[in-house]
């Protein structure tokens, strides 16, 4: 029977499914290289050749998972007719739906490792690909703002990157929830959980000039939502 050739796009794409698949049964410190090579079905010589390490499989995940979540949102933030305050309340709002439905909780759980230290650098880089891509969309956004009077600031650039680093943050605060030894504890980290989004929306709303509560936050359900899939 003649081997079937795959293009190598097709092939790569494949070989991160199956890695993406394995990350979120075992964890990502549980996945050897070889876990990778076994699952994949390939030599390490063919592994390298689309991926140089296991770390750039990862960078190369989060590419993908943040090319697929700005194809959805870049209309949202975009919407023509709508002030940049009901444009970027949209896109905030979208992002929840967006990563939920792309089981966000899910690989925060697989990855809850790359915050530690020695993972450190990966975890930076991942929240630099997801935050370069957005960069301009927000910067545009609020530049956009700042023309109609709606927004204050004498920066949109560093106030989109603060918005994000708000993002970065719920992020490992989520991840901490998972520490908590019981219910109580729980909802205690829950409640610390909201009463930071709660924060950064002020913040948010104060480096805008806006009044606060203008900008959308998640609410306790939603922060609770997240929780229980992460911890499934």
């Amino acid at each position: 029977m003649r081997r079937v050739v795959k293009p190598r796009e097709v092939r790569r794409a494949e070989v991160l499914d199956q890695a993406l698949a394995l990350f979120l049964e075992r964890g990502y410190d549980n996945v050897s290289l070889n876990d990778l090579l076994g699952v994949a079905g390939i030599p390490k010589g063919a592994f390298y050749h689309y991926f140089p390490s296991k770390e750039a499989l990862v960078s190369a995940l989060a590419e993908r998972s943040a090319a697929e979540a700005f194809e959805v949102l870049r209309p949202v933030f975009d919407q023509p007719g709508r002030t940049a305050l009901e444009r970027l309340n949209a896109g905030l709002a979208a992002s929840y739906d967006v990563k939920m439905a792309m089981g966000a909780p899910e690989q925060i759980a697989a990855m809850t490792s790359l915050l530690t230290p020695h993972n450190q650098a990966l975890f930076t880089r991942i929240v630099a690909i997801w935050e370069d891509l957005f960069r301009p969309v927000l910067t545009q956004l609020i530049t956009d703002g700042v023309n109609e009077g709606v927004f204050d600031t004498f920066d949109p650039e560093g106030v989109g990157d603060m918005i994000q680093g708000f993002a970065a943050r719920l992020q490992r605060n989520l991840v901490q929830l998972l520490d908590a030894p019981d219910a109580k504890a729980r909802r205690k980290a829950i409640d610390d959980c909201v009463k930071r989004i709660k924060l950064h929306g002020i913040a948010t709303d104060r480096i805008l000039g806006l009044p606060d509560g203008s900008t959308v936050v998640l609410s306790r359900k939603q922060v609770e939502a997240m929780v229980a899939l992460i911890q499934a």
